[in-house]
């Protein structure tokens, strides 16, 4: 077998290969000619999509312009106007700077690049399939066009493996507004098959942008404000930008965005930092809606790591990330959380802890009665040594009712409360019609008490069992909604529930809309927003709009979970479980404790709630009569 040579590619091929990072779908074309219309100096762009964007991409702009001896130089790889050297590299201050975007882009579809400078005449290239044809005059107002028509149409390969336009659009939305976060002082107005999607002006107050972006959850954010001892802490960095109230969340971090001087960069990197920021106030699993904006040296972050350039490096992340948590932390213990009358972003109540009340008992009369000795005295009353309470410092110290360790941490005392008052009504457990027959081996079981308002006390045979009311009643609810079809049904609604939607999430809903619909959703436009006109017959008002929220950002993910009618109610009983279930502090009476104990009986597995909790804590009589001493 004869040895292979080392050759060089041809160009084409080169080409070809840069095509691959650079282009890898119709969202990042429209990022890199964004980068390019706000590098230029541009206060309006216009984006065009046609089909997703695989028919056609148009990006205007009034920016600058190229000089037309530089239109043919622009399509040549590593041809560009913000560097000179590798000294710039160290220090750079543009979104774009390699000089690949336009030659890639031309390499995969038909590309047009229309121009005029101040005081010149419109001038136009084109490229197809890498072929760059002659400069020709053009009618052009002062700044640029570029067309990008039938992408990928020479590699049906990597075409076949583009998602759907709808989808495709979602995430032209996604990049048209992270940029429009990150330049108020930019318009931006996208149109998809010529129907207006996106519309936002230029503004000099970021605050305006958010609103325009974020609908009505921008006024609920609360200004980002830096601990006083920052001001003497070591480093030049600074971080800005808006935080949600710990009561507005997300399933996804998708509504974190995160600017470095200006350039919006993945949210992933910072997620562990926000979540310590924000202590036990986020429930697991959740994540808060922000506008991080970091201002640091060009020289202590490295942006040439990744061809799409949304990935960087911090030379000193580790203090980057410790000051955005404090920053967090300290504007969530001295901000207000209710908006005042004016529903400014940054007028708002506090979220400091407030004193806790202490109940003052009266003492029973028994008390002093008990104190009195058979000769009449005064009995001195002998005062335990205060000790401190032993903590475990295991994951978990308890047995679960199977012998089985929990598979998640337990809730911190700030996680409870939250999870105590979740803003959402609970239903009996009486409301429901009984389960099916039995079909578990848990024996019958009554409740002796209900203590903390949180457990109940139950006697099952020789066993004390105790019981988490709120994880029980939740894989009730699961196991409930999971199998009666009833439930699934759609049902139009009497007055069709207005839903509050920002640019994104319209973007989704257009996207997914038959796939919500096969879940029993319908939705109508009405006037300038969105209504929800049918719905699953399980979904109240009340908790609608988080609902449609959380479940739109499931369906925007590529290969999202719900895809089959089976999973689709797997995962709204999942989401709803938690919703009516009998919270912790919620007072029971005895026949809403009997149901419980026996709804538990009546499910496949009663052990754990939907998010991998324990259900219940078993004591045997064996172990009492141990511990009291009555073995042996």
């Amino acid at each position: 077998m004869s040895l292979k040579r080392i050759k060089q590619l041809d160009d084409r091929t080169i080409g070809h290969i840069a095509a691959g990072e650079v282009v890898e779908r119709p969202a990042q074309v429209v990022k890199e000619l964004l980068e390019n219309s706000i590098d230029a100096g541009s206060t309006q762009i216009q984006i065009d999509i046609e089909r997703g964007g695989f028919d056609l991409i148009a990006i205007t702009d009034n920016g600058s312009g190229i000089h037309e001896e530089d239109l043919a130089l622009a399509l040549d790889r590593h041809a560009t106007s913000k560097l000179r050297n590798e000294d710039d590299l160290a220090s750079i201050g543009t979104l774009g700077f390699r000089g690949e975007a336009l030659a890639s882009i031309g390499m995969v579809s038909e590309l047009s690049i229309s121009s005029r400078t101040s005081g010149n005449e419109g001038r136009m290239i084109t490229m197809k399939d890498g072929e760059k044809g002659d400069v020709t005059p053009v009618g052009l107002a002062e700044g640029t066009k570029i067309e990008v028509k039938g992408i990928f149409i020479n590699q049906p390969a990597r075409l076949a493996f583009q998602r759907r336009p709808a989808t495709e659009t979602s995430k032209i939305v996604d990049v048209t507004v992270s940029h429009a976060i990150s330049n108020p002082e930019v318009g931006f107005r996208l149109t998809s098959d010529e129907r207006t999607i996106l519309e936002v002006p230029a503004v000099e107050d970021m605050e305006d942008r958010l609103y325009d972006l974020l609908g009505g959850q921008a006024g609920k954010m609360i200004l980002l404000k830096s601990p006083p001892a920052d001001l003497e802490a070591p480093g030049d960095e600074k971080w800005t930008g808006w935080v949600s109230t710990p009561d507005i969340t997300r399933g996804k971090g998708d509504d974190i965005h995160v600017l470095i001087n200006g350039r919006p960069v993945a949210s992933q990197p910072f997620l562990q930092a926000i979540r310590r920021g924000y202590r036990t106030r986020l429930m697991q699993g959740r994540h808060p809606v922000a506008v991080l904006l970091l201002n640091l040296p060009s020289d202590e972050v490295d942006v040439n790591v990744h061809p799409t350039k949304r990935e960087v490096r911090l030379k000193n992340s580790w203090r980057v990330l410790e000051r955005l948590e404090r920053c967090i932390a300290h504007t969530l213990e001295s901000t207000p959380t209710e908006p005042e009358s004016s529903g400014g972003i940054t007028g708002i109540v506090s979220l400091a802890k407030q004193p806790e009340q202490r109940r003052e008992k009266s003492k029973p009369s028994w008390v002093d009665a008990a104190q009195l000795s058979l000769s009449g005295e005064k009995a001195t009353e002998i005062k335990p040594e205060a000790k401190p309470r032993p903590v475990s410092t295991a994951a978990s110290s308890q047995k679960t009712i199977t012998n089985m360790q929990p598979i998640a941490p337990a809730l911190s005392s700030d996680e409870r409360k939250l999870h105590r008052h979740a803003g959402i009504v609970s239903q009996s457990p009486l409301s429901d019609n009984p389960l099916g027959p039995v079909i578990n081996e848990l024996p019958q079981m009554e409740p002796l008490a209900q203590f903390a308002d949180s457990y109940i006390l139950v006697q099952a045979e020789d066993e004390l069992l105790l019981v988490d009311q709120h994880a029980l009643h939740e894989r009730v609810r699961y196991e409930r909604l999971r199998h009666n079809e009833e439930i699934w049904e759609s049902q139009p609604r009497i007055s069709p529930l207005e839903i509050d939607l920002d640019a994104r999430q319209l973007a989704r809903l257009d996207a997914s809309k038959d796939t919500l619909e096969g879940i029993g959703f319908s939705f109508e436009q009405k006037n300038s927003g969105w209504v929800i006109s049918s719905a699953p017959a399980l979904l109240s008002g009340d908790e609608m709009q988080d609902f449609v929220h959380d479940l739109l950002l499931d369906v925007s993910e590529d290969g999202a979970p719900i895809t089959t009618v089976e999973e689709k109610k797997d995962h709204i009983a999942f989401l709803n479980a938690c919703r009516g279930a009998v919270k912790a502090n919620d007072k029971l009476t005895l026949p809403e404790m009997r149901r419980l104990l026996d709804d538990m009986r009546r499910i496949p597995n009663p052990w754990a709630c939907v998010h991998g909790r324990p259900t219940a804590m078993r004591i045997p009589l064996n172990a009492l009569d141990q511990h009291f001493g009555r073995h042996g």
